[in-house]
This record gives C-alpha cells, sequence and structure tokens, in this order.
C-alpha cells in the first residue's frame, strides 16, 4: 500500500479482507522505503511458512506481535513459541521459518526494517 497521506489507516473491515489475501502468505501493508515493511500473515492450523527451507532477512531487523493464536519460530538453533499477544524480535541473517501447530488460524502483524 502506497502511503499519501501523513496519516494511514486500514480500517477493521478492510484488515480482515487483508487477512484473507494473506492466507498463509506475508502480504505487505506499508512500505516506506529504506525504513520500514509493516505486514502481516495469517497462518492455517498445522501450516508451515515456508513450507520447506527457512527464510532470511539477510540485512532487515524482524519483529512479530502475534495478534491471534499461536506460532512457534524456529531456527537453526532451535525453536521458540510465540503466544497471542506476545512479540518476537529476530535478528538479521538469521535462517527461520514459522509454524501453527494448532488447530485454529494464528494471525501475525510484521515488521522489517530496513525493508527487504
Amino acid at each position: 500500500m502506497e502511503i499519501k497521506d501523513e496519516l494511514e489507516i486500514v480500517k477493521k473491515d478492510e484488515m480482515d479482507e487483508k487477512f484473507q489475501d494473506a492466507l498463509n502468505e506475508a502480504l505487505t501493508l506499508f512500505e516506506i522505503e529504506e525504513i520500514i515493511q509493516v505486514g502481516i500473515l495469517k497462518l492455517e492450523d498445522k501450516t508451515r511458512l515456508p513450507s520447506k527451507g527457512m527464510s532470511e532477512h539477510e540485512n532487515s531487523q524482524e519483529f512479530s506481535y502475534v495478534i491471534e493464536g499461536e506460532v512457534i519460530i524456529g531456527t537453526e538453533s532451535g525453536e521458540k513459541r510465540v503466544k497471542q499477544g506476545e512479540l518476537l524480535y529476530n535478528e538479521p541473517g538469521t535462517r527461520h521459518y514459522t509454524r501453527n501447530d494448532k488447530s485454529k488460524p494464528a494471525k501475525v502483524l510484521w515488521f522489517l526494517s530496513p525493508p527487504m
């Protein structure tokens, strides 16, 4: 989404639609060149992203806030469970995946700085 005004709001009904678009796929909501990228992810139950291998944001600080449900973040050194209401920090270059082992979807709000 291109930022047009100094205050941009994504309304609740728009967010509900966007979470459908973000089903098992990271979706960027905002990106400010060379500063930050903000997005969402809705991960279905019993799903892993990426399905095989790892993701890596070589030069980006990553923060993920679990809005609903819980996810497991796996790295080469192990796994961490992140529950609703918790915030995760992931260092640049950390290879990782996100997995939902629960029987209901999880919703995640994520931030990358600088953007990928």
